[in-house]
């Protein structure tokens, strides 16, 4: 029987991913997250837990902004910094290997946009491999921990967006007030029309309002990307079916 080895790299039409020394690979929800989430107007833009640099890169690539991805994980924040240095934009891309809550100790300036895709698994058992875990589990950057860095870091007029489990977004939104950050929109994600949402994407704002709710579906079925997944990831995959 032949082993499957997974790539070590994800490339995209205008820059690589390499990520063999990242605990969390490139995921399709990821990409979504970067694709979807408008960047262009922003000039300042944080990638919270930026691992391999993914979700920066791809605002890099629909922005002009500068932008900071802030990784705790020594070897993930070498392999993203890196990656940024490869890429058309490294100009314009700096990783910062901290604590999110260091960093928004210490951060003066403000955001006005900040992505995320957090560690999310709250009562599952750990991965024995401690990157993974990091990546993985909550228990070392809870949710509450992350609404107060979001809140010191973003600008009055700015947003942040999670991507999330369906529960732990609903735990977010209801925990988010306490922070003064309000629920502005929420993306709900199903892989197939057949399927219930498996993600969400939570925008958060300083500014309380009632909250929009849309829906995007991935695939019709998989691996086959619905038009409207296939047209937004086109500036980025080589290849989409």
């Amino acid at each position: 029987m032949t082993r499957r080895v997974r790539n070590t790299f994800f490339q995209c039409r205008e820059f690589r991913i390499e990520q063999d020394r990242c605990a969390m690979k490139v995921t399709t929800d990821a990409c979504l997250l970067g694709a979807w989430v408008a960047v262009e107007q922003a000039k300042q833009i944080l990638d919270i837990g930026t691992g391999s640099g993914l979700l920066a890169l791809f605002a890099a690539q629909r922005s002009q902004a500068r932008v900071d991805g802030v990784e705790i994980e020594p070897e993930a924040a070498r392999q993203a910094a890196e990656n940024f240095a490869a890429s058309p934009w490294s100009d314009r891309l700096r990783v910062i290997q901290a604590d999110i809550r260091d960093h928004a100790e210490l951060h003066v300036e403000g955001y006005d946009l900040i992505l995320c895709n957090p560690p999310f698994f709250s009562d599952s058992t750990h991965n024995p491999c401690q990157k993974l875990a990091t990546a993985r589990h909550n228990s070392a950057l809870p949710l509450t921990d992350l609404l107060h860095a979001a809140h010191r870091l973003l600008q009055p007029d700015g947003s942040a967006w999670f991507l999330l489990p369906v529960a732990e977004a609903m735990q977010m939104a209801d925990a988010a007030t306490a922070y003064a950050l309000y629920p502005a929109h929420r993306l709900w994600v199903r892989n197939s029309p057949s399927d219930q949402p498996h993600r969400q994407l939570l925008q958060l704002t300083k500014t309380e309002q009632p909250a929009s709710e849309s829906s995007f579906t991935l695939y019709d079925p998989h691996p086959f990307h619905t038009p409207e997944a296939a047209k937004l990831f086109a500036p980025y995959y080589i290849n989409i079916r």
